[in-house]
């Protein structure tokens, strides 16, 4: 009998980071997490990561982004462009 796996799925991870990111703008007012945020460098590289997916999907490339993910990220006003 073989025991049920405890490592996390990429759903599992994206939706905790996702998770990390309502709580920030709930702290924050924003979804403008910087890039080596120190509190949580994962949630930092998880931004940029969205972003360079959602750019690799708009031009029509291979990318991990799903439309359920932008709708979920455009729901807590998620910031696809930074200056």
């Amino acid at each position: 009998r073989t025991e049920p796996s405890t490592q996390k799925t990429h759903v599992d991870l994206w939706n905790e980071r996702y998770d990390e990111l309502k709580a920030y703008k709930e702290k924050f007012g924003d979804c403008l997490v910087p890039e080596r945020y120190e509190k949580n460098h994962r949630l930092g590289t998880w931004v940029r990561t969205q972003r360079k997916h959602y750019k690799l999907m708009r031009n029509g490339k291979i990318s991990s982004m799903k439309s359920e993910r932008i709708e979920r990220l455009n729901s807590i006003g998620f910031a696809w462009t930074v200056k």
